[in-house]
């Protein structure tokens, strides 16, 4: 047996093997033969160094201290469980070397994931630029809340038109009450010339900015804010789920093109179907006028239209009307 024989090598000092070595022991010695070396019991004491050859008698087998044998058969393992173990203990503390990096990894992605706040309109506009600068393949957004600001226009269009310029896929959803904004309706044609995609829908979640699927931008809800302020997002799992809500919400949008724009009284029909939704539900003038992205003024005439159109005579009897039409949004 080699020092370098593993543990489970070694063999069992069975019953058989017990016996022969207490006639060794008795008799002081082992005659070495052919059927000597084919008895297992004795490659058994010669493997657990029990019996050894004479020093002077090679033929002869004689016996050993067990306690020698067990040195000398169990030294190298015991050695090589040593070693084992002080490398376990390096790895060990290795491995808690990096826990530090662990640790700061967490907190760096749990700091993205709450995302980076930015507190106004300048900061926003900014780290809109900035993003925009960096964009590689496509930018899309929602923007909910009907037609936008014409100073708001006015600060992107030169952006978006650059962001096109470079080859950049760039779409917007918007509200169907989006179509009847003047200043919306010339950049969007503005825009839809130079490559840009616009569609609107009855209803939007709230606004976002997302680019290259990869960083989105969100309204804060703090209070005491302005409203203005937003929230840089680069968390995958967030941004992939802004990107699913977006494709499935352009898929059933109705493309908006601008003031010349064809596809009007279909989009009409669209919003007051979601109106009467909205009345077989019960909600209140305030908050169908927020859903759809119109002013409460204009909200109110468009509930008088539609129940005109419905033959109802009351808000209750027109919920019921739309109820039974098929209107009430699914629960």
């Amino acid at each position: 047996m080699q020092n370098g024989t593993e543990f489970d090598e070694l063999p069992e000092l069975d019953e058989a093997a017990l016996r022969l070595f207490e006639q060794v022991l008795a008799a002081g010695a082992l005659e070495r033969g052919p059927d000597t070396d084919g008895d297992p019991a004795v490659r058994a004491l010669l493997a657990l160094r029990l019996l050894r050859p004479a020093p002077d008698r090679p033929g002869l087998l004689v016996p050993a201290s067990p306690e020698a044998a067990a040195a000398e058969a169990l030294g190298p393992l015991e050695a090589r469980i040593a070693a084992a173990g002080e490398r376990a203990q390096a790895t060990r503390e290795q491995l808690r070397a990096l826990l530090p990096k662990y640790r700061a990894a967490l907190r760096e992605r749990d700091r993205q994931a709450e995302g980076e706040r930015l507190p106004d309109l300048p900061t926003v506009s900014a780290m809109l630029g900035e993003q925009a600068a960096r964009c590689q393949r496509e930018v899309f957004a929602i923007q909910p809340g009907g037609g936008r600001k014409p100073v708001r226009l006015a600060e992107s269009v030169e952006r978006d038109l650059a962001l096109l310029r470079r080859g950049i896929r760039m779409r917007t959803l918007y509200q169907h009450s989006a179509r009847g904004s003047l200043a919306t309706q010339g950049y969007v044609e503005t825009l839809t010339a130079a490559g840009a995609e616009y569609r609107t829908a009855a209803e939007l979640p709230d606004r976002a900015v997302v680019f290259d699927r990869s960083v989105a931008f969100l309204p804060t809800r703090s209070e005491g804010g302005d409203g203005n302020g937003a929230v840089l997002v680069r968390d995958p799992d967030i941004v992939g789920y802004l990107c699913r809500v977006f494709d499935q919400l352009w898929a059933t949008a109705a493309p908006f093109t601008g003031t010349s724009d064809a596809a009007y009284r279909e989009v009409g029909d669209d919003l007051r179907r979601a109106l009467l939704g909205m009345l077989a539900e019960g909600d209140k003038d305030e908050v169908i006028a927020r859903r759809l992205g119109v002013s409460l003024r204009t909200c109110r005439r468009h509930i008088a239209d539609a129940l005109l159109a419905l033959g109802a005579e009351s808000r209750f009897q027109g919920g019921v009307f739309a109820e039974r039409a098929g209107f009430t949004a699914p629960q």
